[in-house]
């Protein structure tokens, strides 16, 4: 079973104090009549990492991405990936929507925040891996990114004595640029942190290297990722350990 701390009412009043503050972005873009951008991406990772956690099983998983935004800053787009958290389950599919607001802090400035949700509506334990983010973007000339994010209800198994799938508080930092090198290929860097509320409370530090070359709309893109010790104790297997990852987007 599913179990969540006592602050639950706490998590839920964040939740609504975040859609309705978007709410109101969302009014101001429509009011401003601003043009509408669509766009998207098809993908193929060789693994599906978030802050140095494999959510495919260390196998490949096809990402699709389908997002709008307009010049008044509103965004809005879903996500799907192939997904198997728990090694013992069948793959499974991740489902994410998300809003936000998009705004420019001088000339070389720019930040957004985003409210997700997370599902996985095939996996056999129902909506216990189900979660909610928040996240703020801040971007320097496009290449140089800090970011921060919070979750009230993150997904984590804990072990003996308690054995069982639980939803905890999960907060987050990293910063990472991208800058060209030679041609079209540009190198990738970046490194952060993340600790979790709950019994056996605990963060660790993740980083990643790489490269990325972009042909027009076909991106290639190689990483070496690992991760402190501390997440092994936290998330077992599926922590990334000196572990290459590559990706082919098309972008459209």
């Amino acid at each position: 079973m599913f179990e969540t701390s006592s602050g639950d009412g706490e998590k839920l009043a964040l939740r609504a104090r975040c859609f309705a503050l978007l709410g109101v972005f969302f009014c101001a873009s429509v009011q401003c009549e601003a043009a509408d951008v669509w766009g998207g991406s098809l993908a193929l990772a060789s693994d599906y990492l978030v802050r140095g956690i494999s959510r495919s099983n260390d196998q490949a998983a096809p990402q699709l991405d389908l997002h709008y935004s307009n010049s008044a800053g509103f965004l809005a787009g879903v996500f799907a990936s192939n997904t198997q958290i728990d090694p013992y389950q069948p793959r499974n599919v991740e489902l994410s929507a998300f809003i936000g607001f998009a705004w420019s802090l001088g000339e070389a400035w720019r930040t957004k925040i985003l409210v997700s949700h997370y599902a996985y509506p095939w996996n056999k334990t129902g909506a216990d891996y189900n979660y909610d983010e928040v996240d703020l973007d801040l971007a320097y000339q496009g290449w140089l990114h800090v970011s921060a994010g919070y979750s009230p209800n993150t997904p984590r198994y804990l072990p003996y004595p308690y054995d069982a799938l639980v939803g905890e508080a999960e907060k987050s930092a990293e910063i990472s640029v991208q800058r060209p090198l030679v041609g079209t290929f540009s190198y990738t860097a970046g490194v952060g942190y993340s600790f979790l509320n709950g019994p056996d409370s605990g963060g660790y530090t993740y980083w990643s290297i790489g490269g990325s070359y972009d042909l027009q709309s076909v991106s290639l893109v190689l990483s070496y990722v690992d991760t402190s010790a501390e997440a092994k104790s936290l998330f077992y297997n599926a922590a990334a350990t000196g572990r290459w990852t590559g990706t082919v987007i098309w972008r459209f």
